[in-house]
């Protein structure tokens, strides 16, 4: 569904992504985890075109989409939600999810995946209509998803969801993650949590300072000894 090809990003003088090559099948839970600063974000944020590329090719069903616009790429299928939530504090519930729906046109399909976010984050439900930024960070999170969602992507990208939440609301939003995914959903998820992250992902890249340095399924990154001493807590 998603084919990155030797991606390569220079902020100034910094090479942020250092040829950058993945791939995310589609139907599947593609995990890409690394230490804060190793260009996770940046790559999400060049392919939903917020950071422009040095060189090298992003492709999605089959089509290359580096150079088109951000809202373009949404209406083609790809979706984030970014790190640090970043809702519309000053709008209600219901409006930050509408929003996300901007580029659709059929109000019955829209009422009807607004019933479906509702479904699967009843606290958003319950607070439709109070303001985004009196919100917790766990339903911000949720929030952030859910509006990500209204688009109906193909691909969902997830920077750093569990970010800040505590332990019970983290296995929440892994637990939503899995239901998303198995209502028909790609997700490309960016997690520092590498144990939460690879346990609930198809296949996983390891990124360190903008390049790919392992890959391999959830299972296999979770039994390799250069991941568990790096990014589990665990010595060799």
């Amino acid at each position: 569904m998603l084919k990155i090809r030797d991606l390569n990003v220079h902020y100034g003088g910094i090479h942020a992504l250092k040829g950058v090559t993945l791939d995310v099948p589609e139907s599947k839970i593609i995990t890409l985890v690394g230490a804060n600063g190793a260009g996770k974000s940046t790559l999400l944020r060049t392919i939903s075109a917020l950071v422009t590329a040095t060189s090298g090719s992003i492709k999605f069903t089959g089509h290359e989409i580096l150079g088109m616009e951000s809202h373009d790429i949404v209406q083609d299928g790809i979706a984030m939600a970014p790190e640090g939530r970043k809702v519309f504090v000053n709008l209600s519930v219901s409006d930050n999810l509408l929003m996300g729906a901007y580029n659709r046109k059929n109000a019955g399909e829209i009422k009807t995946d607004m019933e479906w976010i509702y479904s699967i984050f009843p606290r958003l439900e319950e607070r439709m209509s109070q303001q985004a930024g009196t919100l917790s960070g766990g339903e911000q999170q949720m929030l952030a998803v859910g509006r990500a969602l209204m688009s109906r992507p193909k691909l969902l990208m997830l920077d750093e969801p569990s970010l800040g939440l505590a332990p019970l609301l983290i296995s929440e939003v892994f637990r939503v993650i899995g239901q998303i995914h198995d209502e028909g959903t790609t997700i490309l998820l960016i997690e520092q949590n590498a144990m939460a992250a690879l346990n609930i992902a198809d296949y996983g890249y390891v990124m360190e300072t903008g390049k790919i340095v392992l890959e391999g399924t959830g299972r296999d990154l979770l039994n390799d000894e250069r991941v568990k001493k790096a990014y589990l807590g665990e010595s060799i």
